[in-house]
């Protein structure tokens, strides 16, 4: 007997006729896997977008210290790196996983020494070459993270749990949803409920409930984009006995229909682009605040 997913008929992605965006989606996962030296014999594979994600979670996490007041270096550092790996965090936490960043020995490395660069360099150079080219470097390196981040809620967070097999989880909606949304979000949503990157850590009442950040806006748009656009959830496989399954179907066949592959393409691309655009409007933010900061403390020594 067919199943409710072998009847259903098969949709061709709208991006089929295109050969170009084909090889770009077929090549997006090897290019953010790439490493500063290639080869099978290198000692530290260090992955390209790891090193620029890194660093821009540490220029963030500073910026951030250079507004509210710095910190002992492990207290800074902690924050970074929960910043960092709080998405992995929760996720295997609700999944029941072993710890991602636990797994090899070079992402703890990559980010500790990112952030030790970011604060420890002689004349602070590279905290000092960011901020002169802002907010171009903002931008950039922004618009880096947004790849990862498109890429991560979908692959590494729906597709993750979609792949459990032979666990419930694996067709739960909900799980999808709440897996994709926290993997892009995760260090955000920790610091809310902690409060990590003050002085003076407290549990509080997270704000995220009265108003939602972006971080957590653009990885649920993200990862309900990703479902809808791929056809994963069907009434008529998932809940074939729901009254309304045929009607709620037709209406979500209206949605164009991406393969896996360009859908994580597409989505790190929007993703891409939101954050760039953000970063380009926190950046003048920033510069406005760091002036009024310095203009304080000169009045205070006059």
């Amino acid at each position: 007997m067919e199943s409710a997913s072998e009847t259903l008929p098969q949709r061709i992605s709208v991006l089929s006729g295109y050969p170009m965006a084909q090889q770009m989606a077929s090549a997006y996962p090897s290019v953010l896997s790439k490493h500063w030296i290639e080869g099978e014999d290198t000692v530290l594979p260090i992955g390209i977008f790891a090193t620029l994600h890194a660093i821009r979670i540490a220029y963030e996490v500073r910026k951030g210290m250079q507004l509210n007041g710095r910190q002992p270096l492990l207290q800074e550092l902690f924050t970074m790196l929960t910043f960092s790996f709080g998405g992995a965090i929760l996720t295997a936490l609700m999944l029941g996983k072993p710890q991602p960043w636990l797994e090899n020995n070079t992402t703890v490395p990559i980010y500790a020494t990112a952030y030790l660069l970011m604060t420890c360099l002689p004349a602070d150079l590279l905290y000092r070459f960011l901020r002169k080219t802002s907010p171009v470097s903002d931008m950039f390196l922004a618009s880096v993270d947004g790849l990862i981040r498109g890429y991560g809620v979908t692959a590494a967070g729906v597709d993750m749990v979609r792949n459990m097999k032979g666990h419930p989880i694996s067709d739960s909606l909900v799980a999808w949803i709440i897996i994709g949304t926290s993997l892009g979000s995760g260090g955000g949503i920790i610091d809310d409920f902690l409060q990590i990157s003050r002085a003076r850590w407290s549990f509080r009442t997270p704000t995220m409930f009265t108003q939602v950040s972006l971080d957590i806006k653009l990885s649920f748009y993200a990862t309900v984009g990703y479902i809808l656009s791929t056809h994963a959830w069907s009434f008529a496989e998932h809940a074939p006995g729901f009254p309304f399954s045929s009607l709620l179907d037709s209406i979500l066949a209206m949605v164009p229909h991406l393969s896996s592959q360009e859908a994580h393409m597409i989505s790190g691309l929007l993703c891409s682009a939101v954050l760039g655009t953000a970063a380009h409007l926190r950046a003048r933010e920033f510069a406005a605040a760091e002036r009024r900061m310095l203009e304080t403390a000169h009045s205070k020594k006059d």
